[in-house]
């Protein structure tokens, strides 16, 4: 949920608090009790929603950190061949460049990690012709950790799948906070202004229960 709906879902918290509290005041007139049924079935409702946007973007971030070590598992063998490449022919700036392991290149933050891999396989491309014939490395290798790479980034910009898993538990909230606020608006706040004179007091504490308190 976004700061927003979160302030409304406290709001809408509150006042069924305040009313399940005032029971005995209100319970004689029947159609406040109805309101409020469907107000406590909306209540349910958003928490399931949220439950599934939260679940969806906890998901994402699983698929991110087992691809990120994916591609470390493989941009170190990469870098082994370079390396040794590089020490064979004397190009100790290259084999520096080309020593962090597996574990070296997870530990470090994604913008970081990944632009180390990308240093790799931009060696690998430009002496490919040589790596492949002496050093054991193939083509593929590098098309397929590039590949990884492209999707570890779409992952980060949140990928269709996620957009649409997410879009979905996005706009039923939307949905139910807009029911929310007809209900209220339009029907028990209506309903309520019965104790307006009658039990001033009880009313007054409903206002303010109704208030939306913006963190």
């Amino acid at each position: 949920m976004n700061q927003r709906q979160m302030n409304s879902k406290h709001m809408l918290d509150v006042s069924l608090s305040y009313l399940n509290a005032n029971s005995a005041v209100w319970q004689s007139i029947a159609k406040i009790g109805e309101v409020k049924n469907q107000l406590d079935a909306i209540s349910l409702a958003v928490d399931n929603a949220a439950d599934e946007q939260e679940q969806s973007q906890v998901a994402i971030g699983k698929i991110k950190l087992t691809l990120k070590h994916t591609i470390c598992e493989k941009a170190d063998i990469l870098n082994d061949i370079v390396e040794v490449f590089a020490l064979m022919n004397d190009n100790q700036i290259l084999a520096d460049k080309m020593s962090d392991s597996a574990t070296d290149l997870f530990k470090m933050k994604n913008e970081d990690s990944l632009r180390r891999v990308k240093q790799i396989i931009t060696a690998a491309s430009e002496n490919q012709e040589v790596l492949i014939a002496g050093y054991g490395l193939t083509a593929e290798q590098i098309t397929d950790l590039q590949a990884d790479c492209d999707h570890f980034l779409e992952l980060n910009g949140q990928p269709r799948e996620y957009q649409i898993k997410s879009g979905m538990a996005t706009k039923s909230l939307e949905e139910l906070f807009n029911e929310t606020k007809n209900l209220l608006d339009n029907q028990l706040d209506n309903l309520m202004k019965i104790f307006k004179r009658r039990n001033s007091s009880f009313y007054n504490g409903y206002l303010k229960a109704r208030m939306v308190v913006d963190y």
